[in-house]
């Protein structure tokens, strides 16, 4: 139907949550886990560094054999130097080790061809002969380097462990020089991959809970919003019902004064002709008829399990209504003239428009009690369809004006008060408006404004 076509989807919150949801947990889990695993990484290099720094200068405390590297001249101290070194060539894990003088000059090396050269561009170098530990690791690529005194390590191990150690006097704890290790450390390294690897499957298990844990509450709170919004739905077709029962209620007053006018008038028997008679037994037969008609509309929505707006063509309608009231208004004295064309199909539901319409031609008339003259019309105003409703009555005030829509306000002595407001309420649930102004040069225009059904 047109309608299906205006309302809006319904949310499918489940879907819409697990989507987003295991989106972001998923970048969470990823982001988390890679700095973790970075941040443990560079902490277990950083421990291995500082127990290999202990060890160095711990062995160069005991034989006091650093003092080499600051004067390498002395025959004693590189005697004792040699020795110390010899502690370290037999560790099996660097595949390189290189002692530094202050100036960056290699004093001692691993590797014979590096001794008595020097490096002049090396932060990590600096940074040790300003007292600072360096631990860093990375890999070679091919035959490129990212330093000099790295030629010749790519052929022993693609990967490293490289730490700079401070090598301190003993006295008077003076950076003196400094140690390198270049080591593949195949324990460490098993080390770090399981506890990485710990780490990524509890990153994995912990964004899997929380996750189900969330969409738990949300499934949950999806069933709970489907059962009220079911229940909200029973509730507006309650609400619905219960306000065109109102307006029946409120438009019955006009039939039901014609047929007591007419009984009246049979009562009395104040008629003398037969004609008089049969024409106000047609009134009051006329009468029943549209009561009857209304009450069925009634019973009709109230059984409806769901009220859908319809595409339906105005101006049968309001032609319709203004028939029904034809009896009333010619009473009174009141012309009327239907209106022509066709202004296209509006959305909205038949039997509460009806009634709607029914409400305000009924106040028309009771604005009209020395007669005058009512007139319509319907026409398209942009992307609505305008029915207007204008009558020739007393008018109202501004003051007045602007409290008619408000419920059960009436200027009618005994009156309910919920036609406009009713009107307003319903027509604005259809997308609509309704507007009352003054009409020229006197009475009251109302207009109504529908969607258009596409």
């Amino acid at each position: 139907m047109a309608q299906e076509e205006q309302s809006p989807q319904l949310l499918n919150l489940k879907r819409r949550f697990a989507i987003t949801s295991l989106s972001v947990i998923t970048v969470i889990a990823l982001g988390l886990g890679w700095l973790l695993s970075n941040m443990l990484t560079a902490r277990m290099l950083q421990r291995e560094g500082e127990v290999t720094m202990d060890f160095v200068q711990n062995l160069f405390t005991t034989d006091r054999s650093g003092g080499f590297l600051a004067n390498p001249q002395d025959a004693a101290l590189r005697t004792r130097f040699l020795a110390s070194m010899e502690h370290v060539t037999a560790m099996r894990e660097p595949v390189r080790a290189n002692a530094y003088q202050r100036d960056g000059t290699v004093a001692w090396s691993t590797d014979k061809s590096l001794v008595g050269k020097r490096f002049p561009v090396n932060d990590e170098l600096d940074d040790a002969l300003g007292g600072q530990l360096v631990v860093h690791s990375g890999r070679f690529k091919g035959d490129a380097m990212d330093k000099a005194e790295h030629v010749g390590l790519a052929a022993l191990a693609p990967y490293y462990v490289e730490s700079y150690i401070p090598v301190r006097e003993s006295d008077s704890n003076k950076v003196i020089g400094v140690m390198e290790f270049y080591k593949v450390p195949t324990q460490l390294n098993e080390s770090i991959r399981s506890a990485v690897l710990r780490l990524w499957l509890a990153c994995a298990a912990s964004g899997a809970g929380l996750f189900l844990a969330l969409y738990w509450i949300v499934a949950r709170a999806d069933r709970i919003m489907r059962a009220q919004q079911a229940r909200l739905d029973e509730a507006q077709t309650l609400a619905t019902a219960v306000e065109l029962a109102g307006a029946v209620a409120h438009n019955l007053r006009n039939p039901l004064a014609s047929i007591r006018v007419s009984a009246e008038m049979l009562q009395d028997g104040a008629l003398t002709s037969p004609a008089q008679n049969m024409e106000h037994c047609q009134d009051i037969t006329s009468a029943v008829d549209r009561a009857d008609r209304w009450i069925t509309e009634l019973v009709r929505v109230s059984q409806a399990t769901q009220l859908q707006d319809e595409a339906l063509a105005p101006v049968p309608l309001l032609r319709d209504c203004l028939e029904e009231m034809g009896p009333e208004m010619m009473r009174r004295s009141i012309s009327w003239r239907a209106p022509e064309g066709d202004a296209g199909a509006v959305l909205a539901h038949p039997a509460m428009l009806r009634q709607i319409l029914l409400s305000i031609i009924a106040n028309a008339v009771d604005a009209m009690p020395q007669g005058g003259e009512l007139t319509t019309s319907v026409h398209q105003s942009g992307d609505r369809v305008a029915l207007c409703i204008a009558d020739t009555g007393h008018g109202i005030t501004e003051d007045v004006r602007q409290r008619l829509f408000r419920p059960f306000f009436s200027t009618k002595s005994g009156g309910l008060g919920i036609g406009l407001a009713l009107a307003k309420r319903m027509v604005r649930q259809w997308n609509g408006d309704v507007n009352l102004s003054a009409n020229t040069p006197q009475g009251t225009r109302v207009e109504i404004l529908l969607p258009r059904a596409s």
